[in-house]
């Protein structure tokens, strides 16, 4: 707040007010209190982002890729998405507003994943994977749930996604597009390498039916619509 306000030119001034510190000192307690501070400013000063209820949050979703350099590309194209692109939102938006970086998006990602994968079905796969988790991150939450659901059966990483979810839960933080295609990206990659070929290409058929349904409908809707699915898409979550 107090970088927003130099940005905009206003004044700052110091007031003295009759306050008690609880000061730290030079042990673990004192060290951790300071460590979660510098993590604060930093947080502060990297992108930022609005969520669903125009709070400027910082975008956290860039760890992902650094805790898994497998999908660093991914979670690099959608930092790109997250920092310069409109208000376009779904495959016809991205395609109808041409050359955007969430058409990059939706050529990258594949690409991407045709390269580590050498298969079709592998890229298809992954991409779709991606932007279904991306199509859910529309509440505080919501994308890291459906992540860690889907990283049980497939027995993918969990600790980013435990890690981070508590910061996006009580608004402190967002996943953005980077956070949540990048764990989409690795439920693509784990369902590619445990998966025959005909298996890949049932769950692309699944995903592409999930991915027009969301196109045509809110998938957010429908599950705020279904009581099991509400009540533990809340779980955590602040109330608005």
């Amino acid at each position: 707040m107090t970088a927003d306000a130099v940005n905009e030119g206003l004044a700052i001034g110091h007031t003295a007010i009759d306050l008690e510190h609880r000061a730290t000192g030079r042990d673990l307690r004192g060290f951790l209190h300071r460590g979660r501070q510098l993590r604060d400013i930093l947080l502060a000063f990297g992108p930022l982002g609005r969520n669903h209820r125009g709070l400027r949050l910082p975008l956290v979703g860039w760890v992902v890729g650094l805790a898994h350099p497998g999908v660093l590309p991914v979670a690099a194209i959608g930092v790109a998405d997250d920092l310069w692109s409109g208000e376009e939102r779904g495959f016809r938006a991205h395609l109808g507003k041409g050359a955007s970086t969430g058409v990059l998006k939706l050529v990258g990602i594949p690409a991407f994943a045709f390269w580590r994968t050498r298969s079709l079905s592998g890229a298809v796969l992954v991409g779709l994977s991606a932007n279904l988790i991306n199509q859910l991150d529309t509440k505080p939450g919501r994308a890291v749930k459906a992540y860690l659901a889907a990283s049980i059966p497939l027995r993918a990483p969990k600790a980013i996604a435990v890690l981070l979810a508590p910061y996006d839960l009580r608004e402190m933080a967002m996943l953005g597009d980077s956070g949540s295609n990048a764990l989409g990206a690795m439920l693509g990659f784990e369902s590619v390498g445990r998966f025959t070929e005909r298996q890949r290409w049932s769950a692309v058929a699944a995903l592409a039916g999930l991915t027009i349904l969301g196109e045509r409908r809110s998938l957010g809707a429908l599950i705020e619509r279904t009581p099991v699915f509400r009540q533990v898409d809340a779980w955590g979550r602040q109330l608005s």
